[in-house]
């Protein structure tokens, strides 16, 4: 996010970081979800098990789930 510039209710130039609410909020989720799911879908099986190390949390379900399927 950037810094924009506006000027306020009293005249004075001052900085803020934009911010969504409603719909565009959702949306902009929606999109970023997007990118992270295409770049999750182009690791190999093994890469994406070594991966889940990285995340917060057991996962277990998923490591299962990619464990049969590596064996597979």
């Amino acid at each position: 996010m950037e810094l924009v510039e506006r000027t306020n209710k009293k005249g004075k130039k001052v900085k803020h970081y934009p911010k969504l609410y409603g719909k565009a909020r959702k949306q902009e989720k929606r999109d970023e979800a997007d990118e992270r799911k295409k770049d999750w879908d182009k690791l190999t099986l093994e890469q994406k098990f070594n991966e889940l190390d990285k995340r917060p949390g057991s996962c277990t379900k998923e490591r299962e789930r990619l464990a049969k399927r590596i064996k597979a």
